[in-house]
């Protein structure tokens, strides 16, 4: 859909019209000088380049390739993203990711970032990023209910977890202005380490912390469905949104079992999958991910690029 600025000028309004069929016959003339002949569709087709997972990148895409209705900005299918802002400025996250273990270097970098654009904080907790009892530093000065913070601690998720809750305490952050997400991804850490001998205990703990964001946090998640394990190990885009989709319903599983019902399950998961600098498969990624995710369209959908 083109949208025209308030004065209605338009770069291409001096230009006659040109049809679909026109620019077949174009390519037609551009193949027969490579000694292809071909006519019509299937000199289109001749120009298609085939991927994994049975998708194709066509030539050419035009507004007649779109779906018939792409919704509104937060309401189903989601296509239009998850919020009423839409891609507007106050509907986009721009989310950076920290992983220095020096707590007061984060910090420093952490506050750099909140005053020139970041609207929020990825922390890496743990043997990841920051030490756990080093989170008070990594955040002083970041104002918790302005700016979400992300967890992302591995194994250690249940004790950053804990830490960044002190944290809103200790600050007297309201439980209703808590902003962020917990991160805890027990089903993703033992896609990567391989470690599944206490998989039960931990997506138990994990549940109990969702169970207690949706009770007293009702602006934090807890739970993360990421495809990164999955995306290093060599998947392809379907395969990571398949991977994404199992765990998703795992959780839903596990987290209804602890007592939430559905769209209350799905209010706690945040899913995220990487972008692979193709933008034919990120489109069709971002596109697919937002309308499967659950009842209401409450679970959270992030794509970004690595």
């Amino acid at each position: 859909m083109t949208v025209l600025p308030d004065d209605g000028f338009s770069l291409a309004a001096e230009f006659p019209d040109a049809t679909h069929e026109q620019w077949q016959r174009l390519v037609e003339g551009v193949l027969r000088k490579a000694g292809k002949d071909a006519a019509g569709a299937a000199a289109e087709d001749a120009l298609s380049t085939a991927l994994e997972d049975g998708i194709a990148t066509r030539p050419l895409y035009t507004s007649a390739d779109g779906a018939d209705s792409a919704g509104f900005p937060g309401f189903a299918p989601f296509t239009r993203g998850g919020r009423p802002e839409g891609g507007s400025v106050a509907g986009w996250d721009v989310r950076q990711r920290h992983e220095r273990p020096d707590p007061a270097r984060t910090n420093e970098a952490v506050l750099a970032d909140l005053e020139n654009g970041a609207a929020s904080v990825w922390l890496a907790v743990g043997d990841a990023g920051v030490p756990v009892d080093g989170l008070a530093t990594a955040l002083d000065g970041v104002h918790l209910d302005l700016a979400p913070v992300v967890l992302d601690a591995g194994g250690d998720f249940d004790a950053a977890a804990r830490a960044l809750l002190g944290l809103y305490e200790k600050r007297a952050t309201a439980p209703r202005a808590a902003l962020g997400h917990l991160g805890a991804d027990p089903l993703g850490h033992a896609a990567r380490t391989g470690r599944h001998a206490d998989i039960e205990e931990r997506t138990s703990v994990a549940a109990e912390l969702a169970v207690l964001c949706h009770t007293t946090y009702p602006n934090l998640r807890a739970v993360s469905v990421d495809a990164l394990p999955y995306h290093e190990a060599g998947a392809s885009a379907a395969q990571e949104l398949g991977c994404s989709l199992a765990t998703g319903v795992s959780w839903l599983r596990d987290l209804t079992a602890a007592g939430l019902d559905a769209e209350a399950a799905c209010g706690q998961l945040e899913f995220r999958v990487r972008g692979h600098r193709r933008p034919v498969l990120d489109d069709r990624q971002a596109a697919r991910g937002p309308p499967v995710v659950g009842p209401g369209g409450r679970g959270e959908f992030f794509f970004f690029f690595f």
